[in-house]
């Protein structure tokens, strides 16, 4: 049996103990809950690195996709870039085509007369020019289909005029008298080759004085 003695002593133990916990409860709840705070500030943080992490995941998705995009866009102007090419190429021969059918049809009949002239002057040189001109009919008409206008006419005098003139030496003054030896062609107002002139009529004959 216990004495009266040891039961007060394990009376008095057995309150201390009771009076213990509770301060020591106290003392370690601060730290638990700190702990707790920052396990639950540490979740929180990784939860918005894996947010994070996520959006850029999808990002990068995203500019592979356009990127990717872009590639076969651009393989697909440069395949348009090359029909184009070759269109425009196709195109251009049979303008040229065109251009040629279109001009010997119009110089046909100089064509077809041109060896028959050449033969008949070598054969017949005391021909008179004039028995030749009239073969000579589609250039003009050509030339006035594609809206060529003639520059002066041939040993036609007129005044120098250097914007449509090309003299055959340099002293000629602007609006001297000049004889025009070859005439020249402009086309909307653009001159194609200016006509050229001279002081004298051609074949040394007179020459003007001012």
């Amino acid at each position: 049996m216990f004495s009266l003695l040891s039961l007060l002593t394990m009376a008095i133990g057995i309150c201390t103990l009771l009076l213990i916990i509770p301060a020591i409860r106290a003392a370690i709840a601060p730290k638990a809950d700190l702990e707790t705070n920052k396990l639950e500030l540490a979740r929180s943080q990784i939860e918005l690195l894996e947010d994070e992490l996520q959006a850029t995941r999808q990002n990068y998705l995203d500019l592979e996709q356009k990127l990717h995009q872009l590639v076969l866009e651009k393989a697909a102007l440069h395949q348009e870039g090359l029909r184009l090419h070759e269109e425009l190429q196709q195109q251009r021969l049979e303008l040229t085509d065109e251009i040629r059918s279109s001009t010997f049809e119009q110089l046909q009949t100089l064509l077809t007369n041109y060896p028959s002239i050449h033969q008949m002057v070598r054969v017949k040189p005391e021909l008179p020019a004039k028995n030749l001109l009239s073969m000579f009919t589609s250039l003009d008409n050509l030339l006035y289909k594609w809206g060529y206008e003639q520059i002066g006419k041939p040993w036609e005098q007129v005044p120098y005029n250097p914007q449509i003139h090309q003299p055959d030496a340099a002293d000629i003054a602007e609006d001297e008298l000049v004889y025009i030896r070859f005439v020249g062609y402009q086309h909307q107002g653009r001159i194609l080759v200016p006509a050229k002139v001279s002081r004298t009529l051609p074949g040394g004959g007179q020459t003007i004085k001012n």
